[in-house]
């Protein structure tokens, strides 16, 4: 399915993700730093953000290598919070290879993706486009509080759809509606067209992280399986089957492990419905899509229907994949 989808991709986009250069370049006191991630965190992967990037900037009309910085910064701060997450989720794999807090240890996994950040803010810095660095600055503002948000609410065991859903803009939504954005932004698109981009970015980001969350229980995921549920953390089908069953509800909240108020159950019925939540999400997606379209018809497309007609479909393609994904 993988293949299919790149393959339907205009050749120089997809040239542009694929060779897209992630090497950090430390000083050589850092070179194990760069190693470390290397090996771990920038290892393989979709690279599914930059080439969202690219694909906005095709539908804008931005030259590819303008938008390279940050699409490259779109890849490397989703890699730092990959850092981070697999210390706090005690992963013990990242893209089927040991995850960073393995190969390394938990305190070199988080300073490897502290350093992911200030990299990011400093290449961002050079390009001299403010209105993205501090785009960029509130990105990683929402991916640490998204992450202590989770924390607390391990804690706490007070989950609510609307909290489980505010990690999910937090956490996925956020570096994503800056791939949709930063295009817009470099084409210097009016400030409504930007917003719609954004939408785009967060229903794409919402749909992805809902669907991550029914993976688990595909048996198909790279992911540690069940890894939430081995961390105590009521991802959004879980949420779905506690409220359905007042007295799992209130074991959980009680303290009991949840492994074990798990086992044993049926969860595909709450798998499905999150899985029509997410598809509800791609629906917004790609109406967001039809409002840039009324836009760019009128504008950087005027007379060129067939044109930006191809541009779109391959953002469309996106949203396709992204329905019919299985790690």
């Amino acid at each position: 399915m993988v293949t299919d989808f790149l393959d339907s991709l205009p050749p120089h986009v997809l040239n542009m993700s694929k060779n897209l250069d992630l090497q950090v370049r430390s000083v050589a006191a850092h070179e194990a730093i760069d190693l470390v991630l290397a090996q771990t965190v920038l290892r393989g992967g979709k690279r599914l953000r930059p080439l969202l990037t690219y694909l906005g900037a095709n539908l804008f009309n931005v030259d590819l290598k303008l938008m390279t910085p940050f699409a490259r910064a779109t890849e490397l701060v989703h890699a730092a919070s990959l850092s981070h997450d697999d210390v706090i989720d005690n992963a013990t794999m990242r893209r089927g290879a040991p995850s960073i807090n393995i190969l390394a240890s938990n305190k070199k996994a988080v300073l490897a993706g502290d350093y992911l950040l200030s990299s990011v803010i400093v290449d961002l810095c050079s390009t001299g486009n403010l209105e993205l660095v501090r785009e960029m600055s509130h990105v990683i503002k929402d991916l640490s509080e998204g992450e202590w948000l989770q924390l607390d609410l391990i804690s706490t065991r007070a989950y609510t759809r609307e909290l489980i859903r505010e990690i999910a803009l937090k956490k996925t939504s956020s570096v994503m509606s800056y791939c949709t954005l930063a295009p817009a932004v470099l084409a210097q698109c009016p400030s409504e067209v930007k917003e719609i981009a954004r939408n785009f970015g967060k229903s794409l980001g919402l749909a992805f992280q809902l669907i991550d969350d029914t993976l688990d229980y595909s048996g198909e995921s790279l992911k540690d399986q069940e890894l939430d549920i081995q961390n105590g953390i009521v991802n959004s089908v879980v949420f779905e089957l506690l409220e359905a069953r007042a007295d799992l509800k209130k074991r959980f909240v009680e303290g009991e492990n949840l492994s074990g108020i798990l086992a044993s159950l049926d969860i595909l019925p709450f798998v499905e419905i999150i899985s029509a939540e997410a598809h509800n999400h791609l629906e917004e997606a790609r109406q967001s899509l039809v409002s840039l379209e009324s836009y760019l018809s009128k504008s950087l497309y005027k007379d060129r229907s067939v044109e930006l007609e191809s541009a779109l479909e391959h953002l469309h393609l996106i949203i396709s994949y992204m329905a019919l994904r299985k790690n």
